[in-house]
């Protein structure tokens, strides 16, 4: 078994460079078509998935919908997928939280896997969650099978997975992209690993 994780499709926020967070943006007319895209993706890939599994914020869940209106495998919602809470970052551009929270932005920067966003999480406090619910998730299925999982969730959870994954410290997370709609694969090794080094 292995899990591909996807981020949501696109939402206006993304285009205007708003952080989102825990606010509830629903997906574009774009965002719905990366979702369909990525059905194509995933066919022409061969990915054979048992079920999906969705954050429950609504630019998730409607990615999901739409992933399952063609395969037909069912979705479930599961707690600790969401968004990091950026707290009062939420609503703003970078440069609009460069203006308003400079001394916060900084203080989060010096040490951003364990530092929380003002009124918001960590890094760490994420993964522990998201842990968490991948504890929930692959408690229902067998993991020896050659059937895999997608789980449909956010920029920046799916950012700590990769940054853990390839030993790149918190603060250089920026360097990692994290496409709409775009399958990445892991294994139950590597999910593992990074759960040994929380």
């Amino acid at each position: 078994m292995k899990i591909y994780f996807a981020r949501h499709g696109q939402t206006d926020w993304n285009i205007l460079g708003k952080v989102q967070g825990t606010t509830d943006i629903p997906l574009n007319e774009n965002g719905i078509a990366q979702a369909q895209l990525l059905c194509k993706n995933l066919e022409d890939r061969d990915i054979s998935f048992e079920k999906i599994y969705t954050s429950y914020q609504a630019r998730a869940v409607k990615t999901a919908q739409i992933i399952d209106e063609h395969f037909h495998t069912g979705y479930e919602i599961v707690r600790g997928l969401e968004e990091m809470n950026l707290g009062l970052f939420e609503g703003h551009t970078w440069d609009e939280i460069l203006s308003l929270y400079d001394e916060e932005h900084k203080l989060w920067l010096s040490n951003k896997r364990y530092n929380c966003t003002p009124d918001g999480e960590s890094y760490q406090m994420v993964m522990e969650r998201l842990f968490k619910a991948l504890d929930y998730i692959l408690g229902q299925h067998n993991t020896s099978s050659d059937r895999d999982l997608l789980i449909i969730s956010h920029g920046a959870v799916i950012m700590t997975l990769l940054a853990m994954k390839r030993n790149i410290p918190f603060e250089e997370s920026h360097t990692i992209e994290v496409d709409n709609a775009s399958p990445i694969e892991f294994s139950i090794e590597e999910l593992k690993d990074i759960r040994t080094r929380l």
